[in-house]
């Protein structure tokens, strides 16, 4: 009888353990704020995140390497900031990711040879861990 509740004991403790293990785990999450120097929302700025700081050169001759998720994706995603100004992001695995913020400001045409175009360019990183929702905000300049 004391060998039965002692094993009863052992399974329910072994049990216990790897139910506990089995929990799974919610993915990191982001939420990016994109403002210009008024602190101002810009809305329709384009926000890359992305985990290889390679991936964004422009070269037609580079390969980018690293940073590769098991099913061989690039760690990486682009999105549009709404009408507040953020964008929301969701990633498989955590990772640093850097962020890369692009947005016009205006257009002008003065004819039909010129064209003058202003850009706004902000940066910035992500520490994204599971079960977590980070926030950042980005000022573009």
């Amino acid at each position: 009888m004391k060998t039965t509740f002692i094993a009863f004991i052992c399974l329910l403790f072994f049990f216990t353990l790897t139910a506990t293990k089995c929990n799974k785990e919610d993915p990191p999450k982001a939420t990016v704020t994109v403002l210009d120097e008024n602190n101002n929302p810009l809305a329709g700025a384009q926000v890359k995140v992305y985990s290889d700081p390679t991936y964004y050169i422009h070269s037609a001759d580079y390969q980018p390497v690293g940073y590769y998720n098991p099913d061989e994706k690039q760690l990486y995603d682009i999105q549009y900031t709404d009408g507040s100004g953020q964008t929301r992001h969701s990633f498989k695995y955590e990772s640093i990711y850097s962020v890369k913020v692009t947005y016009i400001k205006s257009i002008a045409h003065p004819g039909t040879h010129n064209a003058d175009t202003t850009f706004l360019y902000g940066q910035g990183a992500l520490v994204l861990k599971n079960n977590k929702t980070y926030s950042e905000t980005i000022y573009c300049y």
